[in-house]
C-alpha cells in the first residue's frame, strides 16, 4: 500500500471518528500517522479536533508537542506539564515517558548549555520506556541521551546510549534511524580521538546518507572528509565543499582552512579561519586560533602572534567556565544511583551488609570466570581430540578399503588358479565381509560427521548464528579442509590456531564475510569482530 493511500485510509477513520465524536479514537490516529512519519497529516487531524475531556487533554497535549518539535517548533512546557501530572498519576507508562522526553526536548532546542533538569527528564523517561515494547520511544530517549552527553563532552556515557540507539533502530528495521545511530557513533568516536572506528561507522553511515535530513547531511560528509584529509586533499575539499550544500558549519569551515594550510593556499586559508571562527565552539575555536597564532610566528608577525595568543588564552578560560558549570553527568549518576539505592539510602548496615554482597559476588564471578575459562580450554580440547579422531577414523577407513581390494583380487585369482582352495577362498570372504562390515560403519560414521559440519558451514554462508554449535566446531574445520582443500591454504600463514581461530579465519578469509556479517555469525559486537582480527594477526608466522 502506497503511501497516499495511507494518508486517505487515516482521513477517512478521522471523519468517521469526528461523526462518532470519538475524540481518543483520533488521538489514537493521530499516534499512528507520526509513528509512520507523516507529521504534517497529523498536524491536519490535531488542528480540527474541537472538543477535549479533561481526560484527552493529557494526551493530546503530549502529541502536540512531539508535532510541533518534529516540524523545528518548541514544545509547549505549560501543556506538557500538565500531561506529566496526568500520566504520573494514571500510571501510562509510554505516554509519560513521551511527555518527558518532550519536555526535555524543549530544553535541547532552548537551551545551548544544557540544565541538570533537561538530563533528570530523560533519564526518568529511559527509565519509564525500558517498561515498555516500543523501540521507537527507546530508540529516541538514547538519541537524546547521546547528544546531550555529546554536547557535555561525557563521550563514555555518549558511546553507550548511542549504541543502544544504534540497537532499537535495527530492532525496528528503520534505514534513517539507523543512518542517525551510526553517523552519531562515528561523531562519538571522533571525540575520543578513536579515528579507525570514527572511519568505519560512517563509510557505513555513507550508504544510507539519502536517508538523513537535509541539514544533518552536512554533518555527515564533514566526517567523510575528515577521512582523507591526510591522505587525499583534492577528495577531502570535494566532501568538505558538498557539506557547505546544505548547511554551513564552523567545524567544516575549519577543516577546510586545515586543508588550504597544508597545501600552502594562504588565502583560500584566511578566508576559511575567518568564516569559522565567526560561530564556532571553544574546541573548535581554539584549534584554529592556535593554527593562526603558529603561523604568525613561523612569519615573524610578533604583534599579529600576541594577540592571537592573548585571544586564545581568553576563549580557554572561557571555556573552563563552561566546563566548571558541567554537572550534568554527576546528576545522571546521581539519579541512577537514587533510583537503585532509594530503600538503603540512610541505612548503614545494609551498605555493609552490600559491600559484603559485592564482596561475596566479586569472588562468585572470580570463580565463575575461572570455570568459564576451563570449561572453554576443556571445550576446544574436546574438538581437537574429535578432530584428530575423525581424521584417524577416515585414515583406518581408507586402509580397510586397500584390504578389501586386495583380498577381493586374491579371491578371484585363487579361484580361476584352483578348486582345492575352497576353505581359504571361504575364510577370504568372510574377510571380505568383515572388511565391509567395518566400511559401512566407518563410512555411516563420517557422513554423520560430514553432515554436522557441512550443516554449520551452510548457517556460515547464511550469515545465521553459529553461538550453539561451538561443540561441533571440528566438524565444520573437518568439512571445510575435506570439500575445500585449497581454500585450507588459508591456515599456512598462521601457527599456533585453535579450531575456533580457524572457524574464524573461514569466514573472515575463506567467505570474506563483513564485519557485521562475522558479528552475527559469532553472535558477537563488530568490535569485537575487529579485535579478534588484530589479535589472529599476532599469530602469523
Amino acid at each position: 500500500m502506497n503511501k497516499k493511500c495511507i494518508i486517505f485510509l487515516l482521513i477517512g477513520l478521522f471523519v468517521a471518528g469526528c461523526q462518532k465524536n470519538e475524540v481518543s479514537r483520533q488521538l489514537e490516529m493521530v499516534d499512528s500517522l507520526l509513528y509512520n512519519n507523516y507529521v504534517d497529516s497529523a498536524k491536519v487531524v490535531l488542528e480540527n479536533i474541537t472538543s477535549i475531556t479533561k481526560e484527552d487533554s493529557a494526551y493530546y497535549y503530549v502529541l502536540k508537542a512531539e508535532t510541533d518539535y518534529r516540524q523545528g517548533e518548541i514544545p509547549d512546557t505549560n501543556e506538557i506539564k500538565y500531561s506529566i501530572s496526568y500520566f504520573e498519576k494514571n500510571n501510562d507508562n509510554r505516554k509519560l515517558a513521551n511527555a518527558y522526553y518532550y519536555k526535555a526536548c524543549a530544553y535541547i532546542v532552548t537551551c545551548s548549555s544544557l540544565p541538570k533538569d533537561c538530563f533528570i527528564l530523560l533519564k526518568q523517561a529511559e527509565q519509564l520506556s525500558g517498561k515498555t515494547s516500543d523501540f521507537s520511544l527507546k530508540n529516541k530517549i538514547c538519541a537524546a541521551l547521546a547528544y546531550a552527553n555529546g554536547i557535555k563532552n561525557q563521550s563514555d556515557e555518549a558511546i553507550k546510549y548511542a549504541k543502544k540507539e544504534y540497537y532499537y533502530a535495527k530492532q525496528m528495521g528503520s534505514r534513517r534511524d539507523i543512518a542517525y545511530a551510526l553517523l552519531r557513533l562515528s561523531t562519538c568516536y571522533k571525540d575520543i580521538g578513536q579515528r579507525d572506528s570514527s572511519e568505519y561507522y560512517i563509510m557505513q553511515c555513507k550508504m544510507l546518507a539519502n536517508e538523513v535530513n537535509d541539514d544533518d547531511k552536512s554533518f555527515v560528509y564533514n566526517l567523510l572528509g575528515e577521512c582523507f584529509m591526510n591522505d587525499n586533499p583534492e577528495a577531502a575539499l570535494q566532501y568538505f565543499h558538498t557539506a557547505l550544500k546544505y548547511k554551513s558549519l564552523s567545524i567544516v569551515y575549519s577543516n577546510l582552512a586545515k586543508v588550504y594550510l597544508g597545501k600552502k593556499d594562504s588565502l583560500n586559508w584566511k578566508k576559511y579561519c575567518d568564516s569559522a571562527l565567526s560561530n564556532a565552539w571553544y574546541e573548535t575555536k581554539i584549534d584554529i586560533l592556535s593554527d593562526i597564532a603558529q603561523k604568525n610566528f613561523e612569519s615573524k608577525d610578533i604583534n599579529n602572534y600576541k594577540i592571537t595568543t592573548e585571544r586564545m588564552i581568553e576563549t580557554l578560560k572561557d571555556f573552563n567556565d563552561y566546563e566548571k558549570k558541567n554537572i550534568s553527568l554527576e546528576i545522571q549518576k546521581k539519579y541512577d544511583f537514587k533510583k537503585q539505592q532509594t530503600e538503603y539510602e540512610k541505612n548503614v548496615w545494609v551498605l555493609i551488609a552490600v559491600i559484603g554482597l559485592l564482596t561475596v559476588v566479586s569472588l562468585a564471578f572470580a570463580i565463575i570466570y575461572k570455570h568459564n575459562l576451563h570449561k572453554i580450554k576443556q571445550l576446544e580440547q574436546e574438538n581437537a581430540r574429535l578432530y584428530e579422531n575423525q581424521k584417524l577414523s577416515n585414515e583406518i577407513n581408507d586402509e580397510y578399503k586397500s584390504q578389501l581390494d586386495f583380498m577381493i583380487n586374491q579371491n578371484k585369482k585363487m579361484t580361476s588358479k584352483s578348486d582345492n582352495l575352497t576353505s581359504v577362498i571361504a575364510a577370504n570372504k568372510d574377510m571380505i565381509a568383515q572388511l565391509r562390515g567395518k566400511i559401512d560403519e566407518l563410512t555411516q560414521q563420517s557422513k554423520e560427521y560430514y553432515a554436522i559440519g557441512k550443516m554449520i558451514f551452510d548457517r556460515m554462508n547464511q550469515n545465521l548464528s553459529i553461538a550453539n554449535y561451538k561443540r561441533n566446531l571440528a566438524n565444520c574445520l573437518l568439512y571445510f579442509e575435506t570439500t575445500y582443500p585449497d581454500k585450507a591454504k588459508i591456515f599456512d600463514s598462521y601457527a599456533e590456531l585453535s579450531i575456533e581461530n580457524k572457524i574464524f579465519l573461514i569466514c573472515d578469509d575463506g567467505l570474506n564475510k563483513t564485519d557485521d556479517e562475522m558479528a552475527s555469525i559469532f553472535d558477537i559486537s563488530s568490535t569485537t569482530v575487529r579485535t579478534r582480527r588484530t589479535k589472529l594477526k599476532k599469530k602469523l608466522s
